[in-house]
């Protein structure tokens, strides 16, 4: 089943970095899903946030089309969330310019899910 819905969305150019939310869903788990990422999840299990560190760099490795000067002039943020057995796929659908830029993000695992920081420590 896939869902997708337009997000709030804040891009911070001095610290690069992009939060996307949805204020009228509580959070009922965070996740340090990797160095560059943060997941929050309602307690439907749908993603209601996301927060991505140094985002420019972490985007443009795959899109060079997603630049500060993108991200500094966003218009629209959505969000994709499809299961597939144990796994959450995520897109970002990012609006600047008169561009429409699909952003495919890595799957997250939904059970047993250890972040990558807590289990190196």
């Amino acid at each position: 089943m896939e869902y997708r819905a337009g997000f709030d969305f804040e891009y911070d150019k001095d610290d690069d970095v992009l939060s996307i939310f949805d204020y009228n869903k509580p959070v009922s788990e965070s996740i340090e899903f990797n160095e560059f990422m943060n997941i929050d999840i309602g307690k439907n299990g749908q993603i209601v946030g996301i927060e991505i560190f140094d985002v420019s760099k972490f985007l443009n490795v795959l899109n060079k089309d997603i630049n500060k000067d993108f991200l500094n002039n966003l218009k629209k943020v959505e969000l994709i969330q499809a299961d597939y057995r144990n796994s959450i796929f995520i897109a970002v659908v990012l609006y600047s310019s008169g561009k429409q830029v699909y952003q495919q993000l890595p799957p997250l695992q939904k059970r047993n899910y250890i972040s990558p920081l807590i289990a190196s420590a």
